[in-house]
Parts: C-alpha cells; structure tokens; sequence
C-alpha cells in the first residue's frame, strides 16, 4: 500500500557537481604551438570560443550549449538580439526586473504551496484535526463572526461589502479609437459585447456592476454615437449628446452579464432582472444619469408619503417617516397639536400641520430614533 505523500510534488533534484576552482598555473610541457590551457584568474576572463587555425574553425552553435539539456531556453544575450525568439511568457528568462515564473502550485482548496511546503499546516486540509490549528475559522459549527459582522464600509478586498457599485473603467477616447481603427462599427449601439468582441476591453476586466465612461478630457465628438452602458459620468454624456448621439445607463445582473458575454450558452430568451435597489436607487432610475426605467419611475414629491400620517393634505415629502414624537423636543413642538378638547390624547403629530415644510420645522422635528 503507498503512503500519503505530505510534501508538493517537486521536480527531481540533480547533482550539482561543486565549485571547481581556477588553475592558477601549469607546468609548460610543451613551448611551440601550446595546446594546454591558459591560466586565468577567474571565470569571467575566459576569451570565448576561438578557432584552432584557418583550417579549423569554432563550431557554429550558441554561446552556450542548451541544446543537450532537457529544456531548451536561449540566453538573455540571444533575446535581445533576437526578439522574434520570444514567443510566449515560457521563453522569457529571469532578470532583475522580472523574477521569473511564479514557483509553486495552486491547490483549489487549499491555496498555493511552495514546493518542499508541509501540508499538515494548511487550511481546511484537515477539518477534523486535533490542536490549535484549524485555519482561520475556529468556531467551527456555528456561523462565523466575519459574517455576522455589519457590513459598515470596504475593508479591503476580500471585504464583503455589497453597499457600494465599483464599475471597470473605459474612457470615451478608447471608444473612438477603436473606431478609427475600424474595430467598432459606429453605426449600430455600442454594448458591453460589442465592446469585447471588438477588443476594447478584456472580459476578465468586465466585474459586476459593469463598465463606467470617463471623459478623458473630450468635450465633444465628431459623430454621434448609441451607447448602452452601466454608468457614465456627466461629461461624457454631455459630449455624446452634443454629437447627435444618446447614452443609455441599463442594468445586468451577475447572471444577465454571462448571458451577455456568452450568448451561445442561451439558444432561448431569458428574462432580465430588474435592478437591485441600490441600482435602480443611483441609477436607473435618475433622469440623470440616463437610467433607462428614469421616464417610468415619477418624481416622488409629487405623491404623499405613505407614512406621511393622518392631517397631511399636502403633497411634499415628510422630514421623518413617523408622525408621533419621540423626544422632548419634538413633544414641545407638538403640544399644541394635541385635540385635548375631542379627547384624543394621542394625536399630536411631528409633521406640518398648519404651515407647509419651514424651516423650524424642519430644526423642531430633526430628532432620530
């Protein structure tokens, strides 16, 4: 029976025969045409191939001999010379702006271990182990407290922050070189897919919410053009419709976004979603910011609010969503509401009852619960 293996797998290690110092001197057997070596000081003194005479000339070969060895790289010397030689990331070779390939091997469960690294260390190989090391989740069966913990801000990023929309960047100069250089046709709208398979953009670069234009500095283009994007900012749809063109801000789920990378994976339609609140809150729904369901959602001031309260008769948005007071403040500036003489104790409000949404209103019923 074979035994588990507790190191990464390495390459054999090959003999590496020692250090052989320089011959310093040799005795002089021969005066005339002397085929002994030289004595030299060090490594680096040696004058290169050079050929015994005219009839005998050095080999035509590389400086140095990879040809015998299991994998063949040239040297740094033959790649500058010779750029065409370098072909993939495989061929370049390890200099002190490069550090070379990155050594180690990436275990989907376990992350990256260093060859000759101990698994016995590792997180989550050993679930049930006995000791103090069990990864970086200890309380084992219950949820952990990262995440229980409130998500108040982006920590870094494995932070688990859904609060904010973190678009990829694109910038409109981009766009209209791609255009120039006929990767783009201006005439049809430029999507998220368009802009991939046109090579604007990579589609590992394309994350959730979406790609984002930035001006870069236009303040016009010359012609006009239909983007439906995630986001702008507002020079850049100034610039737009300044050349005849429009910009539409549409939502993509996570899921609807692979169905727009990858549309050979949904022979059929497949519905769309609607946007999350915090979408259709900053985006989709603004005037704007173009947000495509921005004709469909009205302005909000125009209703009352559904927790506007009893006496309200007028049509602007509360300061508060409740209509009872709830500090001493507040009870002051709504005692004079109170029907004493109808019996209804209960019936001062912190909203506007007399006078629309002034100013001391606003200061006497600022109070939070």
């Amino acid at each position: 029976p074979t035994s588990l293996r507790y190191v990464a797998f390495t390459k054999p290690r090959y003999y590496n025969p020692p250090a052989q110092y320089p011959v310093r001197s040799v005795f002089p057997l021969i005066y005339s045409n002397n085929l002994l070596s030289k004595s030299r000081k060090k490594l680096e003194d040696f004058p290169g191939r050079q050929g015994f005479d005219d009839d005998h000339q050095a080999p035509v070969m590389g400086s140095t001999s990879t040809e015998n060895a299991g994998r063949f790289a040239f040297n740094h010397y033959e790649l500058r010379l010779n750029p065409q030689l370098i072909q993939s990331h495989k061929d370049l070779r390890s200099n002190s702006e490069y550090a070379g390939p990155r050594a180690g091997y990436l275990f989907p469960q376990t992350g990256w271990h260093k060859p000759g690294a101990n698994w016995k260390e590792a997180k989550n190989y050993h679930i049930n182990k006995k000791g103090p090391i069990k990864g970086e989740w200890l309380e084992r069966h219950i949820t952990p407290r990262f995440m229980l913990a409130p998500r108040v801000c982006p920590g870094g990023p494995r932070s688990r922050y859904e609060g904010k929309l973190a678009y990829s960047i694109v910038s409109l100069p981009r766009i209209l070189w791609s255009i120039e250089c006929g990767k783009l046709n201006p005439n049809e709208p430029i999507t998220l897919r368009t802009l991939v398979e046109a090579g604007v953009v990579h589609d590992r670069n394309v994350l959730w919410p979406g790609l984002k234009i930035l001006a870069g500095g236009l303040s016009e283009i010359p012609m006009p053009l239909h983007i439906e994007l995630q986001r702008a900012d507002q020079p850049t749809i100034n610039a737009i419709e300044k050349g005849g063109g429009t910009f539409t801000a549409v939502y993509l789920s996570p899921e609807g976004m692979h169905q727009e990378l990858n549309p050979d994976q949904y022979p059929t339609f497949v519905d769309a979603d609607m946007p999350n609140k915090l979408s259709m809150d900053r985006v989709m729904s603004q005037p704007k910011q173009r947000g495509y369901l921005s004709q469909w959602v009205s302005e909000s001031s125009q209703y009352a609010h559904p927790d506007s309260g009893r006496r309200l008769a007028h049509y602007v948005k509360p300061p508060v969503d409740r209509d009872f007071p709830t500090t001493f403040a507040e009870y002051e500036a709504v005692k004079h509401h109170q029907k004493w003489h109808l019996n209804q104790a209960g019936s001062g409000t912190v909203l506007p009852w007399n006078y629309l949404n002034t100013l001391d209103v606003r200061q006497a019923t600022s109070g939070t619960i």
